[in-house]
C-alpha cells in the first residue's frame, strides 16, 4: 500500500510539474506577444518618422532647385475715381487705360511720364468731369394736409 501511495504521490507531483511547465510555456508566448507588439509599434513609428524626414528633404530640394525662378506678375490693374481702369504691363512698362468701352495706350515702353499736366489737358479733364457730373437733386414737393388725421379710437 505504501508503494501505491508513493506511486500516487509521484504521479501527482509529476502532473503538477507538467502543469507548471505548461504554464511557463504559456507565459513565454504572452511575453513574446507583448514584445512583438512593442516591436511592431516601434517599427511603425520609425517608418513614419523616416517618411516625414524624406518628404521634408524632397520639398527642400524642390524649393532650392526651383527657388530662383519666381516670376513677378505680368500685369497690375487698378481703377481711378472717375471710372477708368488702368493696366500696367510690369515687364515692359506699357500702361493701357480703359473707360466705358474704349481703351488706349497711355504710356508706351520707354516713354517718359510728364511731371506736370499741361493746361490744355487740365481743361479737357475739367470739361469731361462737368459732363459726367450728376444734376443737383430737386427738393421734394410738400405733402398736402387736406386729409384729416384719423380720430383716436375710443375705448
Amino acid at each position: 500500500m505504501s508503494d501505491s501511495r508513493d506511486d500516487n504521490l509521484r504521479e501527482r507531483l509529476a502532473e503538477r510539474a507538467r502543469r507548471e511547465e505548461r504554464r511557463r510555456e504559456e507565459r513565454v508566448p504572452e511575453a513574446a506577444r507583448e514584445a512583438g507588439l512593442a516591436e511592431l509599434v516601434d517599427g511603425a513609428v520609425r517608418k513614419l518618422v523616416s517618411a516625414i524626414v524624406i518628404a521634408g528633404g524632397l520639398i527642400g530640394l524642390g524649393a532650392y532647385w526651383g527657388g530662383d525662378e519666381f516670376e513677378a506678375p505680368r500685369y497690375q490693374v487698378t481703377s481711378t475715381a472717375d471710372g477708368r481702369i488702368l493696366r500696367v504691363n510690369t515687364q515692359n512698362g506699357t500702361v493701357v487705360a480703359c473707360r466705358d468701352d474704349r481703351c488706349g495706350i497711355v504710356v508706351r515702353r520707354g516713354q517718359d511720364i510728364a511731371e506736370e499736366i499741361g493746361e490744355e489737358v487740365r481743361e479737357r479733364l475739367r470739361e469731361e468731369t462737368r459732363e459726367r457730373a450728376l444734376p443737383a437733386p430737386t427738393p421734394a414737393a410738400p405733402k398736402a394736409d387736406n386729409a384729416a388725421a384719423p380720430a383716436p379710437a375710443a375705448r
